[in-house]
């Protein structure tokens, strides 16, 4: 039985919460992007979990080590506990058919694959139809609709200008802010 009033939100790390800055190692490299943790704060927690779903290749290609991402990780869920966004959990994908050592394979986790959604409904029954997924690639896009997951294509900081799938999102955005607003306006229709 789906929990139909508990629904996610599911965004991407690199241009949605934080500038994207090449391989960050250390939160000294971190900048948060511009009312991205008040867009977060605006969601009800009692309503939505929300997700981090990224593909983080740069461990594959050894350009960071696990345990200095995991450690950058829990800072940056740290300094989002300190404004009240409790982040549920953090999907990473290491790897990469092209990586290296054990990080070297496909991985049905790895967007567009649909693998990191398929466990977030198994782990926290969620329909994912009432979902979103604020995306910044054309993998993420085409990975959210694969699953049925509505997505918002976030435009600032190059999003949705890699080219690698031709695929049409059914929302764009500029920015989480304006993704969030899109969301809360979508569902509040929902409601009437």
């Amino acid at each position: 039985m789906w929990n139909m009033n508990r629904q996610a939100l599911f965004l991407e790390r690199d241009g949605i919460l934080i500038e994207p800055n090449g391989y960050i190692k250390n939160p000294e490299q971190v900048r948060f992007l511009p009312g991205a943790v008040e867009a977060l704060q605006a969601l009800d927690p009692e309503r939505f979990d929300i997700f981090i779903a990224t593909d983080q290749p740069g461990i594959a290609f050894g350009k960071i080590g696990e345990k200095a991402y995991e450690r950058l990780t829990a800072w940056i869920l740290e300094e989002l506990r300190k404004k009240d966004v409790q982040v549920t959990k953090v999907y990473t994908c290491p790897f990469h058919p092209k990586g290296r050592g054990k990080w070297k394979k496909e991985s049905v986790f790895r967007k567009p694959n649909i693998g990191i959604f398929k466990m977030a409904q198994q782990e926290y029954n969620l329909n994912l139809r009432r979902c979103w997924m604020v995306c910044h690639s054309t993998r993420d896009v085409l990975a959210a609709q694969r699953a049925g997951v509505p997505d918002i294509l976030v435009t600032d900081h190059g999003g949705g200008t890699d080219g690698e799938y031709q695929v049409e999102p059914t929302f764009r955005e500029k920015n989480l802010r304006e993704a969030v607003r899109r969301i809360l306006y979508q569902e509040a229709a929902l409601l009437r």
